[in-house]
């Protein structure tokens, strides 16, 4: 499948799909540091543009790399993003980070090639095993008081697998330097299917924010985090 421009007129940046992938870019500013995104299991990949297209408007320096993953599962596979990345030189600055399953996938990729990568962010996820506890890079985990799937409970016992643990109180209240340590952030009355645009999901719990909301808040302290990377 060749390259194809989208011109959604609702999109402020450049958006490229491919086959492989859904790169949102600015078009003003050349990219310095990238996000290579896995998005949740079963979950069309095309469900996270709103948010990323805000995020890649506050930072222009950032390229969205979201990888389009068979049966949209990607656990079918995790080294998908590695591949890809080969194919982006100019990018000096590597950050990974997912949805659900796919931060749980994005975490093996950092245990795997540890050194590749500045930054890990699990939205509404938690890594499977404490292979990164002593990883020497950021971390930070997005939660949301209503998520049926990934619960409070969830995040909360992912604490001990992950480097020091610090919560959160505001977007930009971060503990200085990044690397080493984990911020968790929850945002108040949003669940887990409010991370995308695809509607309602069995099991989840009920939402008291509108998605656009919760949305805004997570574009807010993803930009605090990387603006201090």
């Amino acid at each position: 499948m060749p390259d194809e421009k989208l011109t959604n007129p609702t999109f402020k940046n450049q958006m490229n799909e491919t086959a492989e992938t859904i790169v949102l870019k600015s078009g003003i500013v050349n990219p310095e540091k990238a996000l290579l995104f896995y998005p949740g299991g079963l979950v069309d990949p095309h469900v996270y543009l709103k948010w990323q297209d805000s995020l890649v408007t506050i930072n222009p320096d950032l390229m969205i790399i979201t990888v389009k993953m068979p049966s949209n599962l990607a656990v079918l596979d995790i080294r998908k993003g590695l591949t890809i990345m080969k194919k982006y030189p100019e990018i000096n600055k590597w950050l990974t980070g997912g949805h659900s399953l796919g931060g749980t996938m994005a975490a093996e990729i950092v245990a795997k090639e540890p050194v590749e990568f500045k930054a890990l962010i699990f939205i509404a996820s938690y890594p499977a095993s404490d292979v990164l506890k002593n990883w020497n890079g950021a971390v930070l985990s997005i939660a949301a008081e209503k998520d049926g799937l990934s619960t409070a409970e969830d995040i909360s016992n992912s604490k001990i697998n992950l480097p020091a643990a610090y919560t959160l109180e505001n977007e930009i209240d971060f503990q200085l330097p990044l690397t080493g340590k984990t911020h968790f952030y929850e945002i108040k009355g949003g669940n887990h299917a409010g991370f995308g645009n695809y509607g309602a999901q069995d099991g989840d719990g009920i939402a008291t924010i509108t998605s656009e909301l919760q949305q805004k808040k997570m574009v807010e302290v993803i930009s605090g985090f990387i603006s201090k990377l």
